[in-house]
């Protein structure tokens, strides 16, 4: 009888009462070749002195794509001239593609150069993209950007710079303000 009724119970029973409740998916780790924390590169010009240093927090190396993705990146891009000071980068997120020959920074691109005696006296451009190439100290975003410098801003969608020459170009929607009495 305690076997009928068992058997009764069980039969009518839903499928879902004697399963596991479903465990929340295992997110996927990265398939990259390498991890590294707290690392820091540096790169020579052809005449030995340092062209830039790239910090960052942490990183992963992907061997297929030879690409190097960072977290927190700051790039120190050195000028060309010795008398030059030096760009300052930095971004949430950065790719190295090509072994350094290209850097790509995402997500609140701020670089800036100081630009006088005063501390308060800086160039600075801010964009959500900015590509840069070391080799050539060249940098460009077809994002919208905010490019000061002492006594004007300029706002617009793409740039095209040169750190080593100093000279810059807003491609489009440019709209510019001087600040006479700066």
């Amino acid at each position: 009888m305690v076997a009928l009724a068992a058997f009764v119970i069980f039969w009518d029973a839903k499928p879902e009462n004697f399963m596991r409740k479903k465990q929340p998916p295992v997110s996927a780790l990265s398939s990259a070749d390498s991890y590294m924390k707290n690392t820091v590169t540096r790169k020579y010009s052809t005449q030995g002195r340092p062209a830039f240093v790239l910090t960052s927090v942490e990183g992963e190396y992907f061997q297929a794509q030879n690409r190097f993705i960072m977290a927190t990146p700051q790039v120190l891009a050195h000028a060309s001239q010795d008398d030059g000071q030096p760009w300052h980068l930095t971004a949430q997120q950065s790719t190295i593609i090509n072994s350094g020959q290209q850097v790509d920074m995402q997500g609140k691109v701020y670089a800036w150069q100081q630009a006088g005696a005063s501390p308060t006296q800086k160039t600075e451009i801010a964009t959500p993209q900015l590509s840069y190439y070391p080799d050539s100290q060249r940098a460009s975003t077809d994002q919208y950007i905010s490019f000061k410098t002492p006594g004007h801003s300029i706002n617009g969608t793409g740039f095209e710079g040169n750190f080593a020459t100093q000279t810059y170009q807003i491609l489009s929607r440019v709209k510019g303000r001087h600040h006479a009495y700066h």
